[in-house]
């Protein structure tokens, strides 16, 4: 798998053009609200989805509570409801236009990690990491009504670093459809398995499923987004976030988060977790 990233990365490095990724490109593609304040959130999180700063949320919860149980121990430690969880996500647009699509071609990586602070050792339970690379094809223009916006393909692993019966993996493509009607956003992904040469989780599709569809809505100041993946076996998940900015601020965020469902973390793909998080974000 890490050779596959390595030819792509190198490959598509040898045909770009020399033209600079322009960050705004797939912004000003956007249809515009008439507020100015909705107008300024939109352009955080644009922004913040399609530039080199940031990728998926960058987020701290001090505050993450499970209500729906206990957690497994790990490594002999015994796990509290309460931790701290945080996100890392950052990508890089190398190249546009490599073979005259307008297409941008990103490699990113998500670090998804949870914290047992108030346990007494404040172990980590579970770390998520997530390699990946695509490429987004915007489908309008500024001036352009279309529905769907853009469309983005991509090939992923993700891993939470452990080995033997508590190791949790998986490769994958990826495609997604970007829609927008109005302020309200949606984008449509789905994906597919590759094979594993030791496959640690055979049961991980049951859980996480084949896909997810995801609404956006900036209001204002406000923005939410929510997630859903339903597996048509009940095993499917939501999760609803949300952000305002704090102090006055551009670049520090109030966030919630909500999530119901299964295939929080690898390590816990097949529980049932109910959680509430509070705390703050730098990027939307």
């Amino acid at each position: 798998m890490k050779l596959i990233f390595l030819i792509l990365f190198l490959i598509l490095n040898l045909k770009a053009s020399s033209n600079y990724v322009e960050n705004d490109a797939l912004y000003d593609s956007l249809e515009k609200p008439q507020d100015s304040e909705t107008e300024d959130t939109l352009k955080q999180y644009a922004k913040s989805l399609f530039n080199f700063k940031a990728y998926n949320a960058n987020y701290f919860l001090p505050l993450s509570y499970r209500y729906n149980g206990n957690y497994s121990d790990t490594n002999g430690h015994k796990a509290k409801k309460t931790e701290t969880e945080f996100q890392f996500s950052v990508k890089f647009d190398f190249a546009k236009n490599v073979f005259g699509l307008d297409g941008v071609y990103s490699i990113a990586y998500t670090q998804n990690s949870f914290w047992q602070f108030y346990s007494d050792s404040a172990f980590f339970r579970e770390s998520n990491y997530a390699p990946e690379f695509f490429v987004i094809f915007p489908t309008s223009s500024m001036d352009d009504k279309r529905f769907i916006k853009a469309l983005r393909f991509g090939l992923a692993h993700e891993s939470n670093g452990r080995g033997g019966a508590e190791e949790r993996s998986w490769n994958y493509i990826n495609g997604s459809i970007f829609f927008q009607y109005k302020m309200l956003f949606s984008e449509l992904k789905l994906w597919a398995r590759l094979p594993d040469t030791n496959d640690y989780n055979p049961e991980l599709i049951d859980y996480m499923g084949h896909g997810y569809i995801k609404f956006m809505l900036p209001y204002k100041k406000h923005f939410v987004d929510m997630k859903f993946r339903y597996n048509f076996n009940k095993k499917g998940s939501a999760e609803l976030n949300y952000t305002y900015p704090m102090f006055g601020r551009n670049d520090l965020f109030l966030y919630i988060k909500l999530f119901n469902g299964y295939g929080e973390s690898l390590i816990d793909y097949d529980d049932y977790i109910k959680k509430f998080g509070i705390g703050f974000s730098i990027s939307r």
